[in-house]
């Protein structure tokens, strides 16, 4: 029943509650966990250090006892017993010492040669015959850890054995510390984890109520913005075929001035020349409908835009009569190129149109800006060919070039390298924008003052 109630609560309790009752029934119980297995993992570590400042010790006392020649002197017991104590200062860890030795007639055994302790008992040697080679252990010396060491001596025919204890009293302490030290930290920190915690919760919280309150905001404004995108995109699109009005007006007063001029022969002629007069009428009215039609049909706003099935060449060749006047004008070099073998695509012609024209117009601008002097002669190539399920228009120019960086943010919204005023930095988002909206996708690749390759990739039209 007390654990059914403890649910119960836990389950109607708030989140912070129910995050700060687990951070202190996981966090501290793991941390506590990882406190004592990381002392158990230091623990032999420690004791292996005892074992080696044991036996570096017996091994100081080995050399010194050897290269003093002190085994088989007459005082030789005074004299290594006067050693150890000079030793044993620099040693606190280093409980006892002794120097066990031969007696005078082999027979009778071991003896105490030296020792740290002054009532040493002869009776209750630790060995009965000398070690021949260093051996250790840890036993217990008054109830105390302590590692018991024996190294052997050799100084010509006298052989003694050197047996040291030593504590570790000391690596129990710093293990125990540590562990000490560990569980501390580990209450600390979960306990500033708790309060920083319940800091961002609030905050999380008080957040959660504003951004209830921005989504039903956004919901409002996300309406208002497709239109304005919308509007967008018409303008752009006017902006762009502002860009020609000027050179179209040009163009268009070089036929009107011929018909003129053949009227007035006309007036004065309208015998032998009359036939012939009247075709080149004829041809130059043909032109300025050509021209006007297509700008008009580029210009207007369709009231409903519906896809068709049509060919990349003849929506390219729509482009090529409208800018070709231009292109003429500032002396630009054009070819163009059909190898696609199937460049069938199902699309909104106007909306595509718009993006070559677009992409041609850039390009134009480009190479308009650099002098004639440095690069006299300027091209521009459009040209077709397959890709796997797809169709691809490439439109290559001699221009400068985009650098790099400029590069990168060209299909940003707003971003332009013209002047203020000639352009609006939309252009080529939205014909991204429209490519994509049919599966495909724009590439561009440039290289300062070297050009600029535009390759528009289109889906096949669905088989019927």
């Amino acid at each position: 029943m007390p654990f059914k109630r403890w649910l119960v609560r836990f389950r109607t309790s708030d989140l912070q509650a129910k995050i700060v009752l687990i951070l202190i029934s996981v966090i501290f119980p793991l941390s506590v966990l990882i406190s004592f297995m990381q002392s158990k993992v230091m623990e032999p570590v420690l004791t292996e250090e005892i074992r080696q400042v044991g036996l570096s010790f017996s091994q100081n006392l080995a050399n010194q006892i050897q290269s003093q020649h002190l085994l088989g002197r007459a005082n030789s017991a005074a004299l290594v017993e006067d050693l150890i104590q000079r030793m044993m200062y620099t040693q606190p860890s280093v409980l006892r010492v002794d120097v066990i030795a031969p007696k005078a007639i082999p027979a009778q055994g071991l003896q105490y040669l030296a020792s740290s302790v002054l009532d040493e008992d002869e009776t209750d040697l630790p060995i009965q015959t000398l070690k021949e080679v260093m051996e250790g252990e840890i036993t217990k010396e008054e109830g105390i850890p302590v590692w018991s060491i024996y190294y052997p001596i050799k100084q010509g025919t006298e052989k003694a054995n050197i047996h040291i204890l030593v504590s570790l009293k000391f690596a129990s302490s710093i293990t125990n510390t540590f562990l000490r030290i560990n569980l501390i930290g580990a209450l600390i920190s979960t306990i500033l984890l708790i309060l920083i915690l319940n800091y961002f919760l609030r905050r999380a919280i008080d957040n959660e109520k504003q951004l209830k309150v921005a989504q039903m905001s956004n919901e409002v404004l996300s309406e208002k913005l497709q239109e304005i995108q919308q509007e967008l995109i018409q303008k752009e699109k006017l902006a762009v075929m502002g860009q020609l009005t000027a050179s179209f007006a040009h163009e268009i007063g070089t036929p009107l001035n011929a018909i003129g001029g053949h009227v007035q022969l006309l007036t004065m002629d309208l015998g032998k020349q009359h036939s012939e007069r009247i075709g080149i009428i004829s041809s130059q009215l043909k032109k300025i409908e050509e021209i006007v039609k297509g700008f008009l049909q580029t210009t207007k706003k369709p009231i409903v835009q519906q896809k068709i099935r049509i060919t990349t060449s003849e929506l390219i060749e729509r482009v090529v009569v409208l800018v070709m006047p231009t292109l003429q004008r500032h002396q630009i070099s054009f070819g163009q190129e059909f190898k696609a073998t199937n460049d069938e695509v199902e699309v909104v012609p106007l909306e595509v149109e718009q993006v070559l024209l677009n992409l041609v117009n850039n390009a134009i601008d480009s190479m308009k800006s650099i002098d004639p002097a440095k690069k006299p002669l300027n091209a521009l190539w459009i040209r077709t060919y397959d890709s796997p399920g797809a169709v691809v228009i490439e439109i290559q120019d001699s221009g400068m070039g985009i650098s790099p960086e400029h590069l990168k943010q060209i299909f940003k919204p707003f971003f332009t390298t013209k002047s203020s005023g000639e352009g609006h930095g939309l252009g080529l988002s939205i014909c991204q924008q429209i490519i994509r909206s049919y599966g495909g996708e724009i590439i561009v690749e440039s290289k300062l003052n070297r050009g600029t390759r535009v390759k528009v990739q289109l889906p096949l039209g669905a088989k019927t």
